[in-house]
């Protein structure tokens, strides 16, 4: 089963800036002195009741929707895929912490993600997809950089799967070395690369290859 996506989808993974807090600080009013006898007494501290809150149990997370709406999804006979968003794609990222080295990739090469599901189980999935660039001939067209063929494991029925799709396509170049020091500028970004004419390949039968990988094969 295949389906072909035409949306391209690059970003590179930076972090989100935290918003600072600020502290406003207000002058209290000192108050006014005055002199009087008093007596003072102490004040009387009641002790409070200790209250025993109940472990609060799990609020379970609702089920996905199945089938997939079809306004976010394509489908073929079964088999569902979705590019998503350039924002959502940085969540994506930013949820896989647990692969570092290989979203680390993402900081300097294009890629890409598809979300999948099936009404049956599949025992793999092959993703294929191709980056792309401006021409640098002629900025209103576009050149084929590199093939990329992501796999994914086994997926169980109307479960969904969030792929990342990792090229070794750098998105920016090394800036110029400065000739009195030696040390090198800041990267320069390459503008306008992106992974797209994504296909979703839902396997029935098992493989012998290892899974999950991302296999670029650069074209120049």
């Amino acid at each position: 089963m295949s389906i072909v996506l035409l949306t391209s989808v690059a970003v590179a993974a930076t972090p989100t800036p935290k918003p600072s807090s600020k502290t406003t600080a207000k002058a209290t009013p000192k108050p006014t002195a005055t002199t009087k006898a008093t007596t003072t007494k102490k004040p009387v501290v009641k002790k409070k009741k200790k209250v025993v809150k109940k472990t609060a149990s799990p609020i379970p997370s609702p089920s996905p929707v199945w089938p997939p709406d079809p306004k976010l999804f394509t489908s073929n006979k079964g088999v569902y895929a979705k590019i998503p968003t350039g924002i959502e794609l940085i969540g994506l990222i930013s949820a896989k912490s647990g692969l570092a080295t290989e979203v680390k990739k993402c900081e300097s090469n294009a890629c890409g993600a598809v979300i999948v599901a099936s009404d049956y189980i599949c025992k793999w999935w092959e993703i294929k997809s191709a980056v792309t660039g401006v021409n640098p001939n002629d900025s209103t067209k576009r050149v084929l950089l590199g093939n990329l063929r992501t796999t994914y494991g086994l997926l169980d029925p109307k479960t969904y799967a969030n792929i990342l799709l990792i090229s070794d396509e750098p998105i920016s170049k090394a800036g110029a070395v400065d000739p009195a020091t030696g040390v090198a500028g800041a990267a320069i970004p390459i503008p306008g690369i992106s992974v797209g004419s994504i296909s979703a390949i839902c396997h029935k039968a098992d493989t012998d290859e290892k899974i999950p990988s991302n296999i670029y094969t650069p074209v120049r």
